[in-house]
């Protein structure tokens, strides 16, 4: 009776232990969200600038978008317009695989998110091509004089995508959290609570950049559905399983708070500057 009541009452602490490690879950994985949200946002601007300079079409990069010194050829703008998605999705499917073992804590959630997030811009502009043919896959395939069923077979394959996306991050969901509440903390909160930081973020860039209405609504609509695949997740938690992997992480990762706040000036002082010339 002695040795049952020792256990009994080492059980608070155990909580409060438990309860501190989901908080640091919570805490680390929506610095990780929306750091990796910045940084797929520049890389897949990178790239279309990267396909106009090498095109010598004069690129301005800034965030969200890239503006030319001249437009080029139909087969020009094709090129440049799906350099991003194609970037996106091979960043996020090679990283995806070699980059799930770098890092042991909030640098493996970043890599995890930046992966996800990379392919998550490739199916979602392919969903979003019929409706808005500003975007990247929209523009592509009205240059290229795509059919209304072809319209249509993107969205489709966009949103089967979406639930594959969905699908491969509970896999990964499942790596890292051994209930359904540490699957809320890796996957649900920061989400929730990373998705209004990058819209606001988003906006306060764009208002500087003074864009044009039709590129405001599709930026924002990206902004609120480029991590949709993680409250997405749990249509399939119960469908998969992985192996538990701790993760060692500090309550606070300040080098991830510093490089957070860093990369969000550098994009509202590109913003503020009309972008950057390159070439």
């Amino acid at each position: 009776m002695h040795l049952a009541g020792r256990v009994t009452a080492a059980s608070p602490t155990t909580d409060r232990a438990s309860a501190a490690d989901r908080r640091s879950l919570t805490a680390n994985a929506t610095l990780a969200f929306v750091l990796a949200g910045m940084v797929n946002s520049v890389l897949h601007e990178g790239a279309h600038a990267t396909a106009g300079l090498i095109l010598g079409l004069g690129p301005t990069i800034s965030p969200f978008s890239v503006s030319y010194a001249t437009d080029g050829s139909a087969n020009e703008q094709i090129i440049t317009a799906s350099a991003g998605p194609v970037f996106s999705l091979v960043m996020g499917l090679v990283l995806m695989n070699a980059a799930r073992r770098w890092g042991s804590g909030f640098g493996r959630l970043f890599w995890m998110w930046l992966s996800f997030m990379g392919v998550m811009n490739f199916v979602g502009y392919l969903f979003i091509a019929p409706f808005a043919q500003a975007g990247d896959t929209g523009k592509a395939l009205a240059l290229w004089g795509a059919t209304t069923p072809v319209f249509i077979a993107s969205a489709l394959v966009g949103v089967g995508g979406q639930f594959l996306l969905a699908r491969r991050f509970a896999v990964e969901v499942k790596r890292y959290t051994r209930s359904t509440t540490e699957e809320r903390q890796l996957a649900y909160f920061p989400w929730l609570i990373g998705t209004p930081i990058v819209i606001v973020l988003s906006l306060a860039e764009l208002l500087l950049l003074a864009v044009p209405p039709v590129v405001l609504v599709i930026v924002l609509a990206y902004s609120v559905a480029f991590g949709i695949f993680a409250p997405m997740q749990f249509i399939f938690r119960s469908k998969v399983s992985n192996t538990y992997e701790a993760l060692e992480l500090r309550p606070v990762y300040v080098p991830g708070v510093v490089a957070t706040v860093a990369v969000a000036v550098v994009l509202i002082a590109l913003a503020g500057a009309g972008g950057l010339p390159l070439g």
